[in-house]
């Protein structure tokens, strides 16, 4: 039993490690371009460790709305020879609206959005650029209760 402990206590200080080595390696502000939905201007900060928080400002060209959205997220570090590289997860949430559309089958006239999300990506840092893939279910509130999604690919500097 000791011996499990001792690994495992092991295992936690390595991981640790290579987050720490990872997060340091760049700076804590990051600001970039997302495609997707939303597709805008992103910005991320680094809290330490393995936490961060993101936002997004944009429009959804697909669902022609202008979103604004936010979460924490908390980073898995992923071994590899160059660069730093993290699976994600987190909780945010979107806030979002549209104009007057009189042919839309859900929304004809002005809304606005108020969702949850869920981010799950993949992030690469190649100091001091990083590149990243995420997808986002989402839990509408408003201005309907119903399930949806967002995501997009961008790049971040960091500094």
């Amino acid at each position: 039993m000791k011996r499990i402990l001792m690994i495992s206590m092991l295992l936690l200080i390595a991981l640790a490690g290579a987050a720490q080595a990872a997060h340091a390696s760049h700076g804590d502000v990051g600001i970039g371009l997302q495609l997707g939905e939303p597709t805008g201007i992103t910005g991320k900060f680094w809290l330490g460790g393995n936490n961060a928080v993101d936002a997004t400002i944009g429009w959804n060209i697909i669902s022609d709305r202008f979103t604004l959205q936010a979460g924490y997220l908390y980073h898995f570090p992923l071994d590899v020879p160059t660069g730093a590289l993290a699976a994600y997860v987190g909780v945010g949430g979107l806030l979002g609206g549209g104009g007057y559309h009189p042919d839309h089958p859900h929304y004809p006239e002005a809304y606005i959005l108020l969702a949850g999300r869920i981010p799950l990506g993949l992030e690469y840092i190649y100091s001091p650029v990083s590149f990243y893939a995420e997808l986002d279910p989402l839990i509408v509130l408003l201005p309907e209760v119903k399930l949806g999604f967002g995501g997009g690919i961008g790049f971040r500097f960091y500094f």
